[in-house]
């Protein structure tokens, strides 16, 4: 039987090309997206942060007067636990983790926890959202329907990069929607069993194949698990 070959739209780490092997897959990766960080204005005064990506925290802790602006930092609410796990590396208190924006929001807006109480304060601590070019409206606009101020500052754009390939793949890895654009702009996922790293990325996956799982949690190994429960040919995972 022919080895079925699994692209990743994100350049994998050798550990985690070897996990693939081993399920049975040949691997081709590309960054399908990448992040450019952009010049912004750190707060003056005391805040409290939101960050909802990687490329977003990157780009946050490699400004100029981050030394300056990390004591003024009363603490921040993250998507993903490895943003989490480098603020926290800086000092930086990381208030709550979770797993999406959608589910973010609802930790923040629930009645039991979060930012109904906390959120009394913002007049002394404003909240600032800081976020790429394409983020998605599901904080801004909750903070907006609890008439809530929130500073959004774009640290980061991000391009596709669209790449032609010059056949078809029996597995894709897509990590985000811009993802999902970049490579349908250029290739048709076809037959291909497609693995989204969330709900939002599952969603722009929908528009093109009804063959795909969604990771329990945003990491790759929750991905490859995934992969192993639902790929058709499951003998070869």
């Amino acid at each position: 039987m022919t080895t079925p070959t699994l692209l990743s739209t994100k350049v994998l780490q050798p550990a985690q090309r070897s996990r693939l092997l081993a399920a049975g897959f040949s691997v081709q990766s590309y960054n399908a997206v990448v992040a450019e960080p952009l010049r912004f204005d750190m707060p003056a005064a005391p805040f409290k942060g939101i960050f909802t990506s990687q490329n977003a925290v990157a780009a946050f802790l490699s400004h100029e007067h981050l030394s300056t602006a990390l004591p003024m930092l009363e603490g921040v609410y993250c998507v993903g636990e490895r943003s989490a796990q480098k603020l926290r590396k800086k000092g930086i208190v990381v208030l709550a983790v979770a797993d999406s924006a959608m589910a973010l929001k609802e930790l923040l807006f629930s009645t039991a926890k979060g930012l109904k109480e906390v959120v009394s304060e913002q007049d002394k601590v404003p909240m600032y959202y800081f976020c790429g070019n394409l983020h998605l409206p599901t904080l801004p606009e909750a903070f907006a329907a609890a008439k809530l101020p929130l500073n959004i500052r774009i640290v980061y754009e991000t391009n596709g990069v669209e790449k032609a390939f010059d056949r078809p793949f029996e597995a894709l890895f897509f990590y985000s929607p811009s993802g999902v654009a970049a490579f349908t702009n250029k290739n048709k996922i076809g037959d291909a069993f497609v693995v989204a790293i969330g709900p939002t990325t599952a969603q722009a996956i929908a528009e093109y194949t009804k063959q795909y799982a969604v990771a329990k949690k945003p990491s790759f190994a929750h991905m490859l698990s995934a992969l192993r429960a639902h790929y058709p040919k499951k003998d070869k995972c």
